[in-house]
């Protein structure tokens, strides 16, 4: 999770003198009083081109492939108001990691591994230009600190990660570089006598995320009055947060306030608490600073980060490198985990 200050935003303006924008009026607008959020789905657009791109022949997973502005920024702007907040500062940054326990329907989603080796988890921490995986159970112990990968520029490439038992997964690594949306698609297999790497009938059960987020806000209170500024970091019910996830601060001078977490990514071969999951599935962290009076919000800026993981059937054997060797990656059930970055101001 090292990408946050690529993303991050950073609102800067004179505390006199300087024109601002707000978005449009929000009167009567209370504060947040909760930290839990819902995750949402990704656009409907977006997940259509992400699915259709799937389906394609491995050597037709190409950049131009991933059309409709996939992988433009998510990013909206504020409204010219007349009701203006004028900001000195506001910083928002947000990152999430999520670390999936896949499994048989009813097994281990704790500890790694079922007895039978049947269970086995991933952490998935994307970056702009890779992603990083780490695997509970590797067969080799080269692999024990995890395997950097670099998205390819033009076709989707792949990587056999091993495990002990039957933990093995094929992932697919589209040409997501430098995309507001990024994603990597799971297909649990086994490598079969034959060659071929054969459903292995894993599912994902289980999650728990590692998160980072920072709110800094400071900004000019009216003449005469009292103004308020709350930063928070909030987060889905299945990411866990500390009891300090908020901070306020009143003045007639320039309130500021800042909440940092960082809560880093744990030994995946430790017992861990992990939610029970069915896929799909969507969870986000986000930086949230809030602008106003005491009694209203009159201006909100907020990075959020979502991670989101759908099932995905492959229909038909595609042909897959392995260690220089084109194998058969058969029929069967896979998985797409996006990452996402938005950022409202």
């Amino acid at each position: 999770m090292r990408n946050v200050r690529a993303l991050s935003l950073v609102v800067a303006s004179l505390l006199a003198g300087a024109s601002s924008y707000a978005q449009t009026p929000q009167t009567g607008t209370p504060y947040t009083g909760s930290s839990t959020i819902a995750g949402e789905p990704l656009d409907a657009a977006r997940a259509k081109t992400m699915m259709e791109f799937n389906k394609l022949a491995p050597k037709k997973q190409n950049r131009s492939a991933l059309t409709g502005g996939f992988c433009n920024p998510v990013l909206t702007q504020p409204t010219p108001s007349a009701d203006q907040v004028q900001l000195a500062l506001a910083l928002v940054e947000s990152e999430i990691a999520p670390i999936l326990s896949f499994a048989k329907e009813g097994g281990a989603t704790e500890g790694g591994a079922s007895e039978d080796g049947a269970a086995v988890n991933y952490s998935i921490d994307f970056d702009l230009d890779h992603v990083v995986l780490r695997s509970s159970n590797p067969r080799y112990g080269s692999q024990a600190n995890g395997l950097k990968i670099s998205y390819p520029h033009e076709t989707s490439s792949h990587v056999w990660f091993e495990a002990k038992g039957s933990g093995s997964v094929l992932f697919i690594f589209p040409p997501v570089r430098g995309c507001s949306v990024q994603f990597i698609v799971a297909c649990p297999r086994t490598y079969s006598n034959a060659r071929t790497l054969d459903e292995s009938k894993l599912t994902v059960t289980g999650v728990r995320y590692a998160i980072s987020s920072k709110s800094d806000g400071l900004f000019q209170a009216p003449t005469g009055e009292e103004a308020k500024v709350v930063a928070s970091t909030l987060a889905s019910s299945r990411v866990e947060l500390p009891q300090a996830w908020s901070s306020e601060n009143i003045s007639k001078g320039t309130p500021s306030a800042s909440v940092k977490i960082q809560n880093p990514l744990d030994p995946l071969g430790a017992p861990g608490k992990m939610s029970s999951v069915s896929a799909p599935f969507q969870d986000a962290v986000e930086a949230h600073l809030e602008f106003g009076t005491t009694t209203e919000v009159r201006r909100t800026v907020r990075s959020r980060s979502t991670v989101e993981v759908s099932p995905f059937s492959l229909e038909v054997a595609q042909p897959v490198r392995i260690e220089r060797s084109d194998v058969p990656l058969n029929p069967g059930s896979c998985f797409v985990i996006s990452r996402r970055k938005e950022t409202h101001y």
